[in-house]
């Protein structure tokens, strides 16, 4: 007997109002909600998503805030969601790309995705890898929970020289219905 997962998903016109309810939260809340969140599925995440940069760490340096804002918020990049693209679960990694409001390069930074324990709290979540940006000084990893029924919330960690995380800020993903 097979079983469906019924998953909420989102029209793109919905997902923003619901990004936009996120934007008061402050970093701490958001660290409280992300330790609340389970993992999600795949089935959960398929396809494309809207999102959202929230807050960066207060102790992320003005060089570090530059270079993501140059990175993901500019008018040449402006970092709109992920799409994944391939399952993915504790034994299988699975693949996806980033979504960026642009018309020559709409699709970059591919991304390596698997369930995995969060380093910030050892709990399961969804790990999005850059397999792009690996190298001993420098590396991005990201980590997904849903929070709600078809939304996630992301904290993003920058690899820092002698093979430490240092979390630098959160997103939030609202899934899109099939083909929005």
């Amino acid at each position: 007997m097979t079983t469906v997962t019924l998953t909420k998903r989102y029209s793109r016109e919905d997902a923003q109002a619901i990004l936009a309810k996120f934007r008061q939260h402050s970093f701490e809340e958001f660290r409280l909600l992300f330790n609340e969140g389970k993992a999600p599925t795949f089935e959960e995440t398929e396809g494309n998503t809207v999102g959202l940069i929230l807050a960066l760490n207060p102790k992320v340096s003005w060089w570090l805030k530059l270079g993501s804002k140059i990175l993901f918020n500019s008018p040449f990049a402006r970092w709109a969601g992920k799409r994944f693209l391939t399952p993915f679960n504790e034994k299988a990694g699975g693949k996806g790309i980033n979504i960026f409001q642009n018309r020559i390069l709409p699709h970059r930074f591919r991304i390596e995705t698997h369930i995995d324990k969060s380093l910030a709290d050892q709990n399961p979540c969804l790990v999005v890898y850059y397999p792009y940006f690996p190298s001993r000084l420098f590396g991005i990893i990201d980590e997904l929970r849903r929070i709600d029924d078809g939304v996630f919330l992301g904290q993003t960690f920058q690899k820092l020289p002698g093979g430490k995380y240092k979390l630098q800020g959160y997103f939030v993903l609202c899934a899109l219905i099939k083909g929005d």
